[in-house]
């Protein structure tokens, strides 16, 4: 520290000291966190109540996860499974699918391996398991990642589920709650390398209309090269991925009535990374689907869209290659948003324990820099953990967009080491001060069964109940899945849309909207990939704070039409079809909202 510096530091705690009442001192207690403009003052944080209850039990969701650990630490163990939140019969109300792995034995000595489990969203806050007889209620390999999308834009969210050894992709037949494995007939059986893919994302990235597939692999590992570990007392525990070589990845152009492997005529197959997640963006608002790539102990790839089918890789160039350090990430998961309202979409990627996960602030011009110093301490206490699922999300609907990160140590035996690192680890929740910085709600009474010790891995997110408040589902290595209902009694306004492609694709992936309300711009895509190994809830979700009209939306779809919206009511779900606006509106229980009351 300067000498200059260290007086005016000096200075300033001696009179934090002289008047301890002076709100805004460093280290006061007594100093509220900055309240986001467009925001009413969180009147939950008094009211010792969790802002996530944890209710998969209450809800009919009882499904444990089995990594098929049986110590003889085999190195696939540490890196399943995720889940999904979507609407597989379109009556407005999410449904889940949670994805089971089993046995981490070589297939030919599995047999019962357990059935990942979907189950249906009544609408009254409860499920109904629904798997038997859905066609997913088969042996699907030892399953890692789900991408939700409709491949064939008949108006019905399809599957596609990674498994190590042969992935699945599943025809939703018309939303009667069965699914047919059409992954031979439409040209995706052929295994690549080892098999050992991870997540996966559609998104269009030639803009005809139609959705191309993302997969992600991971290494060459395999059961007979599996090599035998151990920490720095010599007990056995999983290896460095580093012991093995990572792997290319493919890229499936949809030409309607299969699926091509493009990875090597569109550039893909030319860079290897051990790839954990995947998200389509737009980084350079050129109207191309770019696509980044979270590797574990490999530069993250940032696959330029050329417009010619071709992509080039520039995550280096573009500064999200590596972390602040300019050291290689163990990237987990992805989340993407415009969390501080510039128009542009950011990057939060997990990381590893002792580095901090990044949050790569994307600028005009196509530019990301490192933010997670700049964002507050924060976000530097996620070094005492491993994250793996991550995601956006504005808890309290103040318009800023907050996160969540889901966290779970791989090295069985971390506990025997320095550091006070754990081996089960709690989740987090970041709140967005709306001033470019995250605060962390630390405290138990808030955080509920967020702060749970676990082995967390996948994450989704979305409104399972429609009450206008994100909610979350997470898997966890060998324990009970996860449901958070969101029960924040912030009286802040919302808005959402589920997009209906015609020209575009059905989904209306990579739409982009631009919202004005209460004198806040804010802006949000519908994604195509996100998270660890999950897919969240496609629908577009805008916290209003205290803002209680909107006064216009506008869309660009990814055909390249625009559209504008007016004479929006909040607290609603909209219907926006592609070329025709609003067409109807989801069932909502947050209607109510609109004159709320103190909790």
């Amino acid at each position: 520290m300067r000498p200059q510096n260290r007086t005016r530091f000096t200075a300033l705690l001696l009179l934090c000291f002289a008047l301890p009442l002076l709100s805004g001192c460093p280290g006061s207690k007594n100093a509220p966190p900055p309240t986001p403009p467009n925001a009413l003052p969180n009147t939950q944080a008094g009211a010792n109540t969790a802002l996530f209850e944890e209710v998969a039990e209450k809800a009919n969701v009882r499904f444990k996860l089995d990594n098929g650990f049986n110590n003889k630490f085999y190195f696939i163990e540490s890196t399943p499974a995720g889940c999904a939140l979507f609407d597989f019969d379109n009556d407005g109300y999410l449904d889940a699918l949670l994805l089971q792995s089993g046995s981490s034995e070589s297939p030919d000595k599995v047999k019962n391996r357990p059935h990942s489990a979907l189950y249906h969203n009544r609408g009254d806050g409860t499920f109904q398991e629904v798997t038997q007889s859905s066609g997913l209620d088969k042996d699907l390999g030892y399953a890692h990642g789900v991408a939700s999308g409709d491949y064939d834009n008949d108006g019905y969210t399809d599957l596609f589920i990674t498994a190590y050894g042969a992935n699945h992709l599943f025809h939703n037949e018309n939303g009667t709650g069965k699914f047919r494995d059409v992954t031979q007939q439409m040209g995706l059986s052929k295994v690549h390398s080892a098999g050992f893919a991870t997540s996966a994302a559609f998104g269009d990235y030639n803009n005809d209309g139609k959705l191309d597939l993302y997969v992600c692999y991971y290494s060459t590992w395999n059961w007979s090269n599996d090599k035998l570990c151990a920490d720095a007392k010599g007990n056995s525990d999983y290896c460095s991925p580093e012991i093995y070589k990572p792997d290319t990845h493919r890229l499936y152009r949809n030409d309607g009535d299969h699926f091509t492997d493009a990875s090597d005529e569109a550039g893909i197959s030319k860079s290897e990374g051990r790839g954990l997640a995947v998200a389509f963006i737009d980084y350079d608002g050129d109207g191309k689907q770019d696509i980044f790539v979270a590797n574990d102990m490999s530069p993250n790839m940032l696959w330029h869209n050329l417009g010619n089918g071709k992509f080039e890789e520039v995550a280096a160039l573009a500064g999200c290659a590596y972390n602040a350090d300019g050291v290689v990430m163990a990237g987990m998961g992805i989340g993407v948003a415009d969390y501080n309202h510039t128009g542009y979409e950011s990057l939060f990627v997990s990381d590893f324990s002792n580095k901090v996960n990044a949050l790569f602030t994307l600028t005009q011009g196509g530019l990301f820099t490192d933010k997670s110093r700049q964002a507050g301490k924060a976000l530097l206490a996620t070094k005492s953990y491993l994250s793996f699922g991550t995601s956006f999300l504005d808890y309290d609907a103040d318009g800023w967009a907050d996160l969540v990160v889901s966290n779970g140590h791989v090295n069985y035996r971390i506990e025997n080491m320095p550091g006070g690192i754990t081996y089960k680890e709690p989740k987090q929740l970041f709140h967005n001060r709306g001033d470019g910085t995250f605060e962390e709600i630390v405290d138990p009474a808030l955080k509920g069964a967020l702060s749970a010790l676990l082995l967390g891995r996948g994450l989704a997110v979305g409104d399972y109940d429609n009450d206008g408040r994100l909610d979350a589902l997470a898997q966890n290595q060998n324990d009970n899945a996860q449901l958070f209902h969101n029960t924040d009694k912030s009286p802040h306004h919302w808005v959402s849309f589920k997009t209906v492609g015609t020209k575009s694709n059905r989904d209306g992936i990579h739409t982009k909207f631009t919202l004005e309300a209460g004198g806040l711009r804010q802006t949000a895509t519908v994604r195509g990939g996100s998270s660890y190994l999950s897919a969240s809830d496609r629908r577009v979700y805008f916290g209003l704070g205290r803002a209680e009209s909107i006064d216009r939306v506008e869309l660009v779809w990814s055909s390249g039409k625009r559209e504008t919206l007016t004479h929006i009511a909040p607290n609603k779900c909209y219907i926006v079809t592609e070329g025709r606006g609003i067409t109807g509106e989801l069932p909502t229980k947050g209607a109510g909202r609109t004159n709320p009351t103190k909790p």
